[in-house]
This record gives structure tokens, C-alpha cells and sequence, in this order.
């Protein structure tokens, strides 16, 4: 199976890694932006590295047409191909989705199922179409969300789970045997992508768990979940639900336990264990007090 591999970011290169194990043949390697560990790994292996920022040109339709590939397989990368591209190969493009489909759709699916509660999520290979996520699922693995996964570790559950399933999708289209599941696109859900001032926490509508999910959904590479006091910008790392119940003004400080605060919510107290001021990590009861006011 001759593949050309689009990668981005650290699944790109996870799952890579494991392809040049396989017995397929990698034809070339695409990349959107500069990596520059991407690029030392092609270089150990003698792959072919071809960086650009804008894949849908005709010229660069060209190059990938020369290379003969079988299928192209997308991996974290973060551009949109048209059909004059993911129509190239004879056998398809699959693209690695991190959330349960149909109903995680779009953009940020791991944030979004954590930031939701899930307590199930997906790593799904399927194949492209002119769709968001909408194409036939080759093949799908669930796996458990527990109360205290954050993003970081669920990124490292898909990392165990994507250069698996993605192996056994390509033995599978090689010997004749895959089977795929077709989706209706009227069903599930799309997500829209995330910015920055959606990891704010608002005390007076959030619940206690809906903060908890904000915090350890955002914990990671991502901009985290936030709130201001005294016109700072706190980011908010830890915080753990409490099994008894504190009542008061929500947003306000109402005591302190061990090195954290407890924070009321819309409904009751939750206690913020770890956070950051000015890049710094420091323990809340530091520097909060009883009475201060998060906005």
C-alpha cells in the first residue's frame, strides 16, 4: 500500500512513527507549517518532506499525483483538502478524527467532550468526503472518560489507540477485507472551533461540574480556563469537586483548604487547587483570600 501521509502536530508524528514499521510504503510526507521534530523524523527515515501552507493549488495537485499513492492519510493536520486533492488517490483519503462520531463533529472534539462530560469518547479513522467529519467511518474505538481525565491525558489515550486502529484500517484495504459504516449527515452534531474567551469561567452560570469539565477540558495545549481578580488574569489548572456542600455569593472566595481556595459556583463551592498568575504557578491560598471576588 502506497501511502502519501499529511501530518500535523504531535498525533502526526505519533502515528508516523508507527506507519514506518508497517509495510507500507510512504511515499512523501505533508505538512502545513515547519516541524521541526517532524523533520528530523522524516530525515531519520528517508522520507520525502514537502511543507505548504496551501495544499489545494493545482501545482501542488501535481506533485501529489506524481507521487502514486494508493491512499493519502491525514493525521492532526489542521487544513482543509478540497476534492482536487483527497480525490487524488485511488483508494480514498482517511482522515483520524479524535472524537466519537456522528455526534463529535468539527473542531476541538476532545475539549468539546470533556467540556460536556462524556464519560465516552472516540478515535475514529474515516474516509474524506466534501463533508465535515461526514464521510464513511472505516473504523472507530471507543474508550472511558473518568471525572478527573483532563485533555493532556485523554490526548495521550488517542495516542495509544490512533496508530492502532489506523494500522489495521490499511491492512484491512489491502487485503479486501474492510467493512465501513456509512453516516447520514443529518445526524449527530458539528462543533464549532474554540477561542480564547470561550475558557472563561463564568461563576454566576456555571454549575460546579461545568467548571470542573472547563478546567481539566482546556488543560493542555490550549489556551486554559481563566477568571479575573483585582483586573488579573488567573488561570485556573486544578480544581476538584468537594463531596460536602458550601453555599454563598458566587464568584467570591468563601474559605481556604490545604494550599487551595474554595470558589462558589452557580449552585455550590468547588475548590480551585492549582492556578497560574503572569505565567507563574503558584498555590491559590497564597495569594486569594476569603471575601475576594473571581469575575
Amino acid at each position: 500500500m502506497n501511502v502519501v501521509y499529511f501530518s500535523g502536530g504531535e498525533r502526526g508524528r505519533v502515528c508516523l512513527q508507527s506507519l514506518v514499521r508497517s509495510p507500507c510504503v510512504i511515499r512523501g510526507v505533508v505538512a502545513a507549517g515547519t516541524d521541526a521534530q517532524l523533520e528530523v523524523l522524516c530525515r531519520e527515515h528517508g522520507l520525502a518532506l514537502y511543507v505548504d501552507p496551501n495544499p489545494n493549488t493545482l501545482v501542488f495537485a501535481s506533485l501529489l499525483a506524481s507521487l502514486r499513492a494508493d491512499v493519502f492519510v491525514c493525521s492532526g493536520y489542521n487544513r482543509i483538502l478540497k476534492p482536487l486533492i483527497f480525490r487524488i488517490p485511488s483508494r480514498g483519503t482517511l482522515n483520524l478524527h479524535g472524537g466519537r462520531l456522528p455526534e463529535y463533529r468539527g473542531a476541538a472534539p476532545i475539549n468539546w467532550q470533556i467540556i460536556n462530560g462524556e464519560v465516552v469518547g472516540g478515535c475514529c479513522v474515516l474516509f474524506m468526503d466534501e463533508g465535515i467529519d461526514t464521510g464513511p467511518i472505516a473504523k472507530q474505538e471507543l474508550y472511558p472518560i473518568t471525572e478527573n481525565d483532563t485533555h493532556r491525558s485523554v490526548l495521550d489515550k488517542t495516542f495509544e489507540i490512533f496508530p492502532t486502529i489506523l494500522r489495521q484500517v490499511l491492512e484491512d484495504m489491502e487485503s479486501g477485507t474492510l467493512s465501513v459504516v456509512e453516516q447520514r449527515r443529518e445526524d449527530g452534531c458539528h462543533y464549532s472551533r474554540r477561542v480564547p474567551d470561550d475558557s472563561r469561567i463564568h461563576w454566576r452560570s456555571h454549575a460546579d461540574r461545568d467548571v470542573h469539565n472547563l478546567v481539566r477540558g482546556m488543560q493542555g495545549p490550549y489556551p486554559h480556563a481563566f477568571t479575573m481578580w483585582r483586573d488579573e488574569e488567573i488561570q485556573v489548572e486544578r480544581t476538584t469537586l468537594l463531596r460536602d456542600t458550601v453555599k454563598g455569593i458566587s464568584g467570591r472566595v468563601a474559605l481556604t483548604r490545604g494550599s487551595g481556595v474554595i470558589v462558589i459556583c452557580r449552585d455550590r463551592g468547588i475548590l480551585v487547587e492549582e492556578i497560574r498568575i503572569r505565567g507563574q504557578g503558584v498555590k491559590p491560598r497564597e495569594v486569594v483570600r476569603p471575601g475576594d471576588q473571581f469575575s
